[in-house]
């Protein structure tokens, strides 16, 4: 830390987020790593067993729209997150500071996004909690659904927080440029 006022404690912040960001790359990717060998254990038991793998396709599911929001922060801090920047290329040649401000101005749009839809799936995660909500098939496999509405929380408030960062790093750039 290089400082015990604000700025840095905005820095700590910023590192554990992004530690964060990465632990969870890491977890969804290995995610992908089990649900390939769980498809091929269900191919094989269908084919050479005549016995699948009960709820694959359930699993499978709810597998990618975890694995997504496990991702997603990590690719936006990255810098890898699609986007179109033709304009703002443009701009920025001929006023950096503009497009500087452009950017800022997507960054913060792109963070208010992420944290609404954190804030609006947060109480679906705790009623899917508290009911005890399940899907599948109820004898043959069923699976909580809180934990993939939980993980859209968490991916939701991490990527609200690379927007922020991202946000926060260009304002210091467009002081720079001005």
């Amino acid at each position: 830390m290089t400082g015990t006022g604000p700025s840095g404690h905005t820095a700590l912040l910023s590192r554990a987020t992004v530690a964060i960001m990465r632990l969870a790359n890491v977890v969804a990717t290995l995610w992908i790593i089990l649900l390939m060998l769980l498809i091929v254990g269900d191919i094989l038991g269908r084919e050479l067993f005549g016995n699948p793998i009960a709820g694959v396709p359930e699993m499978v599911k709810f597998s990618i729209v975890g694995i997504v929001f496990l991702q997603i922060s990590h690719t936006h801090h990255s810098g890898e997150m699609i986007r179109s920047d033709g304009i703002l290329g443009m701009i920025r040649r001929r006023r950096p500071a503009i497009a500087t401000g452009m950017d800022i101005f997507a960054q913060i749009c792109g963070a208010v996004f992420a944290a609404v839809l954190a804030w609006t799936v947060w109480p679906k995660m705790v009623r899917a909690y508290d009911r005890g909500e399940m899907e599948g098939v109820s004898g043959h496999f069923t699976l909580p659904v809180w934990p993939f509405l939980g993980l859209i929380v968490l991916g939701s408030a991490l990527l609200a927080m690379s927007f922020t960062i991202t946000a926060t790093n260009g304002m210091k750039t467009l002081r720079e440029q001005t």
